[in-house]
């Protein structure tokens, strides 16, 4: 019952936030929903994202994960993590600039400038599949650590609808900034829970070295390391994961929305770079934490180890503690939530709606977006109802799907003969093959590598035939009048000048330039 009560408590108080942003006049102007005015600073800016990525996978999967295949999940997370920030601020440099100068406000928006209508319209549709996966772990997470904590007094499906309810409401009130508000008071609590459980946890058995020497004693197999001999973690699978969580960090929704809300350069600058070394030391807290439940809560299976890190705090703490530390877990999914369902909102208003209706007002692109919320919160409750795959699991699946866009991102940005056939193709073959391999196989295909595959995992492998793809389709086709009109904007000279590590100056298209090229898409 105190679970439940620290769970309601917390979404009332998100409620509460949100619509003092609604008040603030968050929702008032399309800019000021979506993309917040472009008004975060350094603090809200880096907790509304790192919230807004450290989710029920980072807490209750990664815990889960650790607890099933030991070690290898912390080589995962390195391999990662390490050099995200630098990847991130290497692709998303020019998101931010040009997104500041072009008025973006979606994730198509920069595929559209560049490629034409047909990415524009695309991109949407790849981002919103590849999010579902992701959404459900969160939503599938709650359900479950809601059941456990409050040992069986809320169930599973009175879980995974009542938490998504106050999610909807506030995202639908406060947009953008609203979001980010929430996030970063969600980011700051669950950062403080995930130190508490941590050294609790450890020092149960008399400390970390001590918890890690009694759980090799136990269970060796899961500090094994190599190739596909038996062991737990593969070479070729710890990089297949790295892979797809790595580059499908860099594209997902949350770092365009922050590209486009943060109020400063370097701001943007002290986000990015922070944001995998951070991520690290957070995210490494409950794999470990996973790892020693094998001492403390033996003997589970499957999505039933989803409830580790929920369990592992009830049997270290007294209740009233455990409760408030396990709500932290919820906030970080929560702040994921409405992260990802926000951005899905975001581009389905603006790059498919409004380019159906150009002429819709500031307030009926808000209406829009508000129902898309609505919309896709009861699709992923309904998907999560039946549960048959860990929290992880589903949300590397979703990483590994859009992990395929990084090629035309990179294309736009980087490389002027980058043409829309090679974009579009690289992406629907891309998608595709994950798609296929998930049917042919299901989801070990996609998870785990196959000899069929050149023991590779399915996502690395339909990474790989995206990107062949997109550099011979490219190769082979001659770039449009769209990308040729688009090379002055993209690749415009203040861009080139500009130093990739030094504070960033906004770049004023020339007025000229502006009326000329217009908006391509």
């Amino acid at each position: 019952m105190t679970a439940t009560l620290i769970i309601t408590f917390i979404c009332f108080i998100s409620v509460i936030v949100s619509y003092i942003a609604f008040r603030q006049g968050a929702a008032r102007s399309a800019d000021d929903y979506f993309v917040a005015g472009s008004s975060l600073g350094y603090f809200v800016l880096i907790f509304s994202m790192l919230a807004s990525f450290l989710s029920a996978f980072s807490m209750f999967g990664m815990s889960s994960l650790g607890y099933r295949t030991g070690y290898g999940a912390l080589y995962v997370l390195t391999v990662n993590l390490v050099p995200l920030g630098f990847l991130w601020y290497f692709l998303h440099r020019k998101t931010f600039i040009l997104g500041r100068t072009r008025k973006w406000m979606s994730m198509g928006a920069p595929f559209g400038d560049r490629y034409g209508k047909g990415m524009r319209i695309i991109i949407p549709i790849v981002v919103l599949m590849s999010s579902i996966p992701f959404l459900v772990a969160q939503i599938q997470a709650i359900g479950a650590m809601l059941e456990a904590m409050s040992q069986g007094l809320v169930s599973y499906h009175v879980g995974i609808f009542f938490v998504p309810v106050f999610i909807a409401l506030y995202l639908m009130m406060g947009g953008m900034k609203g979001a980010a508000w929430v996030n970063t008071l969600q980011g700051v609590f669950f950062t403080a829970m995930v130190f508490v459980i941590f050294f609790g946890v450890m020092s149960t058995n008399g400390g970390f070295t001590q918890t890690m020497d009694l759980v090799h004693q136990k269970h060796p197999e899961l500090f094994q390391l190599g190739w596909n001999d038996g062991k737990v973690w593969s070479y070729s699978m710890v990089f297949g994961f790295s892979t797809a969580m790595c580059l499908g960090c860099i594209c997902m929704p949350q770092p365009y929305m922050h590209a486009y809300a943060s109020r400063s350069a370097n701001g943007f600058k002290a986000m990015v770079l922070s944001f995998g070394a951070i991520c690290l030391v957070i995210i490494t807290m409950p794999t470990l934490i996973g790892i020693a439940a094998r001492l403390i809560v033996p003997g589970l299976e499957g999505v039933e180890a989803d409830k580790v890190y929920g369990l592992a705090a009830s049997r270290t703490f007294p209740q009233v503690i455990a409760a408030i530390i396990v709500s932290g877990g919820f906030t970080a999914a929560m702040s994921t939530v409405n992260g990802m369902v926000f951005g899905n909102a975001m581009n389905i208003t603006n790059d498919l709606c409004k380019l159906i209706f150009p002429d819709l007002s500031s307030h009926r692109l808000i209406r829009i977006a508000q129902l898309c919320v609505l919309v896709i919160m009861a699709a992923c409750v309904a998907i999560g109802w039946n549960p048959n795959t860990p929290v992880a699991e589903l949300s590397v699946i979703a990483f590994g799907m859009i992990a395929v866009t990084i090629f035309p991102l990179w294309g736009a940005y980087f490389w002027r003969r980058a043409t829309a056939q090679g974009a579009i193709w690289a992406t629907i073959i891309g998608v595709g093959s994950n798609v296929a391999l998930f049917f042919i196989g299901g989801k070990q295909m996609v998870l785990f590598p196959s000899p069929l595959l050149l023991n590779l995992n399915g996502f690395l492998f339909s990474l790989i035939i995206s990107g062949i793809v997109f550099f011979g389709v490219c190769m082979l086709t001659q770039p449009g009048a769209v990308e040729k009109r688009s090379l002055a904007l993209f690749f415009h000279p203040a861009l080139e000048e500009a130093p990739i590590f030094r504070p960033i100056a906004l770049v004023n298209v020339p007025e000229e330039l502006e009326q000329k090229e217009g908006h391509v898409a």
